[in-house]
């Protein structure tokens, strides 16, 4: 699974931060995408976590971070 910290990016952006609409417009996207995104319910491809880190002026690793699932021992 891919975590992130997207939201609070989008908080620290600018002045006032910037609204998920801005950011979907510069990403070409959809907002409800980035809505799933921040909520973790829906999975960033490579492409777009470059986006983002581009976007933002930063490393990918910077915003979103791998987090193994659980696996069982057997």
């Amino acid at each position: 699974m891919i975590a992130n910290q997207l939201a609070a990016w989008r908080a620290r952006h600018g002045r006032r931060g910037i609204s998920k609409a801005h950011l979907a417009r510069q990403l070409k996207v959809s907002r409800s995408y980035i809505v799933k995104l921040e909520s973790g319910h829906s999975q960033p491809s490579a492409v777009m976590m470059f986006r983002v880190a581009h976007y933002f002026g930063c490393r990918i690793e910077d915003v979103f971070s791998f987090v193994p699932d659980e696996v069982e021992a057997s």
